[in-house]
């Protein structure tokens, strides 16, 4: 029964060493993947923060395409108004050509005019500029018919002036359009929205695993406490068994003194020799005597 009992101290005394060892290595485990728990949850903050800029970079860039929307809107609808004038004007215009019977432009009849005054102010021979001067006459009333049409015309060029700078304009608002648009920020954004599932998953895993060590933890500190507990309990029965056998032994012991001494005792009365062997006897080292 003892053999059993100092078996059974000796196994529990082996299994609390390896549990605490093991408590060690699943402490350890726990705290690292509660770290990495904490590291992914950094990372993706500081994602999301990156995400939110993008986000409100995105807002004002959408607010500014927008508004130059409106504005490249606003400047194509006024060179399709103007258009519209411009074309009325040119249907007037070829109303007046033929309303004058009109077969030059205004423009080129001045020009012939502003030739022929230059002609005459050089021409020496009279018969010359005589004959100029009487050209310059007829350009300049054909030139006085055509005052309507020159109008028309002038206000067309202005018109046409309008058209190129408001088309100018539109098409720098477009091309600023152009350029928010080819903006590589949305898939920055689809990246790192990506990025972010990605190391969630990773965190919940780390999580877990965290709490897997932490209840392997908690199992294993119950399982020590347990067997410390009928470790201590083998213990103090073994202390209490060494103090009896400790008791045992020196009652034995007691009694064989007692013995030994009575034998003596029985030598003096019937006066035969008392040896060596018996005074040591009476003092407790013989032989005999039972070790512990």
């Amino acid at each position: 029964m003892l053999d059993l009992g100092l078996e059974k101290y000796r196994t529990l005394k082996k299994d609390l060493e390896d549990l605490r060892k093991k408590l060690d290595q699943v402490r350890e485990k726990k705290e690292f993947w509660f770290k990495k728990k904490e590291e992914l949850k950094k990372e993706i903050n500081d994602l999301i923060k990156k995400i939110k800029d993008l986000k409100k970079e995105k807002d004002q860039k959408n607010r500014e395409l927008e508004n130059l929307k409106q504005q490249r809107d606003k400047y194509n609808n006024e060179v399709q108004s103007l258009i519209k004038k411009i074309k009325v004007l040119n249907k007037e215009k070829t109303k007046a050509y033929k309303k004058y019977n009109i077969k030059v432009e205004p423009k080129k009849l001045q020009e012939k005019i502003n030739i022929l005054e230059q002609k005459v102010e050089i021409e020496t021979d009279f018969e010359k500029e005589k004959k100029f001067m009487e050209e310059i006459k007829k350009l300049k009333k054909s030139y006085e018919e055509s005052s309507e049409v020159m109008k028309i015309a002038e206000k067309a060029e202005s018109l046409d002036k309008e058209i190129k700078e408001s088309k100018k304009i539109a098409d720098e608002f477009h091309k600023r359009i152009k350029n928010i648009t080819q903006d590589t920020s949305y898939e920055v954004f689809i990246e790192l929205s990506k990025r972010i599932n990605h190391l969630k998953k990773e965190q919940e895993d780390a999580f877990q695993k965290f709490i897997d060590h932490k209840n392997e933890l908690s199992s294993l500190n119950e399982e020590l406490k347990e067997k410390q507990q009928e470790f201590n309990v083998l213990r103090m029965i073994f202390q209490k068994d060494q103090e009896v056998r400790k008791m045992e032994h020196e009652e034995k012991i007691k009694s064989k003194l007692n013995q030994n001494a009575k034998k003596v005792e029985e030598k003096l009365k019937t006066k035969k020799k008392i040896t060596t062997e018996d005074i040591i006897a009476m003092q407790g080292s013989t032989e005999d005597e039972i070790s512990y």
